[in-house]
């Protein structure tokens, strides 16, 4: 949880804390270091934008990032915003949750993009079945 959180304020950071902003583009596990004491922090900005300015919403650029962490919306128009970024940081959420890679070539076809195959749980509404059967091991609890 304390990753997730780190990794949550470095975002904010960005999106707001930042003059100008800048959005991170290419939010990943393993873009998440951690330091000393197990401080998370956001690496590799190579891809980094600053953020819109003015009465702009977005920013258009060519479309980059990495396999099954880009928002749909900024896949389909090369727009981006701070919203990009909070799609991939959801799915980081969901690796952690899952236990599963965000895109898993190994995987059959209905499988390999961990955001497609999370959606039926989310519509049957049997969201504890998708938790990584160690998180449910009492002797894997701290």
């Amino acid at each position: 949880m304390n990753i997730a959180v780190g990794a949550a304020q470095g975002l904010e950071y960005l999106h707001c804390g930042a003059s100008p902003p800048v959005i991170y583009r290419d939010l990943k596990s393993s873009n998440i270091l951690l330091g000393e004491g197990f401080i998370p922090k956001l690496s590799d900005f190579g891809f980094a934008k600053f953020g819109p300015s003015g009465d702009k919403s977005y920013v258009s650029t060519r479309v980059m990032g990495t396999h099954g962490y880009c928002a749909p919306e900024y896949l389909a128009s090369g727009k981006l915003t701070t919203k990009s970024d909070i799609f991939s940081f959801g799915v980081v959420l969901l690796e952690l949750i899952t236990g599963r890679k965000a895109f898993d070539e190994s995987r059959g076809r209905e499988e390999r993009f961990l955001v497609d195959w999370v959606r039926p749980f989310r519509d049957e509404m049997n969201i504890t079945s998708l938790a990584d059967p160690l998180l449910r091991d009492p002797l894997f609890v701290m």
